[in-house]
């Protein structure tokens, strides 16, 4: 009896264990069945892909059978064309050979022709140096013109004003003048005389104050300890005298 019932339990098991084995497969033929119809899915739209694709490769292929054809006959044309100009080239050619030596003709003419402009050119350069030239002298003898007519502009001025002094002095007592310009010769030459020995004249001047005096009174000065001028006081040395000439 005890043994029985391990039997029985034994299949019980094996049943329950072809059981899960059976609804593994099923679970797998399930699985297999899905992925069959997600083939089918992706089949069929790349059938419809492909499909599309071919439709558009055959339009395509018949509008570049259209355009082949299009150029076949433009590519026919064009030998006839090509026919025509070279018929064209052959005479033009025949013609180009009669232009060709009235052609070499003008270029020897133009040549010639511009030689003679070439020196026509250096003429007209040199007539506009020259004319240059010209222009700068007469505007040098303009400018000489316009100083010489200041200059007589000014002599004549001088003129009428010495002419008035002389109508001047002429109308005044000749001794009272004469004594006039007697004084007013020896004031210059007081001037021009030194200041401190009142006898030679003015010969070096001291650049600190500019007053001037002999060279010997000022080499006196210099040999002196405390050199001072002898006009102002103001102190110098042998490096603040210099020459003028009056």
């Amino acid at each position: 009896m005890m043994l029985s019932l391990q039997t029985i339990g034994q299949a019980y098991e094996d049943m329950q264990t072809q059981n899960q084995h059976l609804l593994q497969q099923v679970a797998d033929r399930d699985d297999f069945n899905i992925k069959l119809v997600s083939d089918s899915v992706k089949t069929k739209q790349a059938s419809a892909s492909l499909l599309s694709e071919k439709h558009l490769l055959q339009k395509q292929l018949h509008q570049v059978n259209s355009s082949l054809e299009s150029s076949k006959q433009k590519l026919s044309r064009g030998e006839e064309q090509m026919k025509a100009y070279v018929a064209q080239a052959i005479k033009a050619s025949s013609e180009n050979r009669h232009h060709a030596i009235t052609i070499e003709k003008t270029l020897l003419e133009v040549s010639e022709a511009e030689k003679e402009l070439k020196w026509l050119r250096s003429a007209v350069g040199s007539s506009e140096k020259e004319y240059e030239q010209n222009q700068k002298k007469i505007a040098e003898l303009r400018t000489e013109l316009e100083r010489e007519r200041s200059e007589k502009r000014k002599l004549e001025e001088e003129y009428e004003e010495v002419k008035n002094e002389v109508m001047e002095l002429t109308s005044e007592n000749e001794e009272a003048t004469i004594q006039k310009l007697q004084d007013e010769i020896n004031d210059c030459k007081a001037i021009l005389k030194c200041g401190v020995c009142f006898d030679r004249p003015k010969e070096v001047v001291i650049t600190k104050c500019f007053h001037l005096f002999c060279s010997t009174c000022i080499q006196r000065n210099l040999e002196l300890r405390h050199r001072k001028c002898p006009g102002c006081g103001t102190p110098f040395g042998q490096n603040d005298v210099r020459e003028v000439k009056i």
